[in-house]
Parts: C-alpha cells; sequence; structure tokens
C-alpha cells in the first residue's frame, strides 16, 4: 500500500509539473501570435480595398442600367446622359436632356439648352448638364414637378476613375448607348472606346487596384469580377 501511495505521490508530481508552461515557452508563442498578426494585416487590408473597389464598380455598372431603363421608360426624345466627374472629380449622375414638361421648353436652369437638339451617329458632343445646384433642384415640388435628374453619387474615398476620351453616356429611348463629350460638364473624361464598347474604369489610389465595366452599344453591361 505505502508503495503504492509513493507512486501515486511521484505520479502526481509529475503531472502536476507538467500542467505549467515556462516563461519562454509563453514568450515564444506570444511572438509567433505577433508575427503571424503582422503578415495578415496587409492581407487583410488588401481584402477590404479590393471589396471597395469591386463594390464601386458594381454601383457604376447598376447606374448604367438605371439610365438605361430610364430612357426606354420615359420614351425620351432627347436622351439620358450619365456623366462621370460631375458635379465633381470621383462623382456620377444622370441627367435628363428632354424638355420642361410643362412647357415642352428649355429654362436653362434645371433644363439645360443645348444645340443641335438632336444626336445624329457620329456625334462626339452632345448635350448640357445644369449647374449645381440646378442638378438636383425640384422646378415645382409644390405641384409635383420633381427633379428630372438623379442623385449625384460618390465613389468611395481613396478610388478614382482612370482617364479617358468622353465625359458621358448617352442612353436613348431604343436602349441604345453611345459616348459622348458634354461641352458644359468640366470633369474629366472617364469614358473610352475599347473595340465597339465602352470601358469605364475604377482604381484604388492607394494598392493600383482596378476593376472596369464594360457597356455594348445596345446596352448589354458587364463587369470585372
Amino acid at each position: 500500500m505505502r508503495g503504492w501511495g509513493k507512486e501515486a505521490t511521484v505520479a502526481n508530481g509529475s503531472l502536476n509539473r507538467s500542467k505549467g508552461f515556462s516563461l519562454i515557452e509563453i514568450l515564444v508563442v506570444v511572438t509567433i501570435i505577433v508575427i503571424v498578426s503582422a503578415a495578415a494585416i496587409p492581407v487583410g487590408l488588401n481584402f477590404v480595398r479590393h471589396y471597395k473597389v469591386q463594390g464601386a464598380i458594381q454601383n457604376v455598372a447598376t447606374q448604367m442600367q438605371s439610365c438605361r431603363g430610364q430612357a426606354v421608360k420615359r420614351n425620351t426624345n432627347r436622351g439620358i446622359l450619365l456623366n462621370f466627374n460631375y458635379p465633381g472629380p470621383g462623382m456620377y449622375q444622370f441627367t435628363s436632356l428632354d424638355p420642361d414638361p410643362r412647357t415642352g421648353t428649355w429654362d436653362d436652369v434645371v433644363y439645360p439648352k443645348f444645340s443641335p437638339l438632336s444626336y445624329t451617329e457620329g456625334d462626339a458632343t452632345f448635350g448640357a448638364v445644369p449647374t449645381p445646384p440646378n442638378n438636383t433642384n425640384d422646378p415645382d415640388a409644390a405641384n409635383g414637378v420633381m427633379s428630372p435628374h438623379g442623385l449625384p453619387l460618390p465613389l468611395p474615398n481613396a478610388v478614382q476613375f482612370d482617364p479617358g476620351a468622353s465625359n458621358a453616356l448617352l442612353f436613348r429611348a431604343d436602349g441604345s448607348v453611345r459616348a459622348v463629350n458634354v461641352p458644359t460638364n468640366l470633369g474629366a473624361p472617364a469614358v473610352n472606346l475599347v473595340g465597339v464598347d465602352f470601358r469605364v474604369v475604377v482604381r484604388d489610389t492607394t494598392t493600383q487596384i482596378v476593376k472596369t465595366v464594360t457597356i455594348s452599344r445596345n446596352g448589354r453591361v458587364l463587369t470585372e469580377k
């Protein structure tokens, strides 16, 4: 019985000694955790920025589809513009080119005047945009006449449009799309012709992550995944 007790004591003592960690072992584990965490931070940040750029290009694509839908729904006579870098850098907004429905004319305020009034195939310059804040003002809200233009939408911080050749896309009642330069849109061009399609690129200026959206002449939108 004593022998068993002694062996049990020794065994218990051995178990007790094996339950703890030395200071050196703890420091080694902490150091490993710090190193792994430090290595993971850039990966995590890049993932967040990638997601941010992907979200930005998806929003641009959604606005393109919305503009096309509005042009067809309204049966627009003159067209709807999706302007880039308007009303400020890194922003985009759609603008209706149709006249005031109350008068059938353009007031050069909310309904900007432009010439020629009809787009001809191949025109590089067409349309006009209101001077802010007329791009968001309601002409006669009391009588239900609201702004014919969309809301200005911003790109996320540190994300911008890559340079292009045209500063707007023109959406027509038949669902077709063309790239144009709007003289009164002073923003930098952001639309490029790629083959027979039109492409817009957004870029994270910190990581240089880029995403593209392409729209065909008949309005089909494709985004880069």
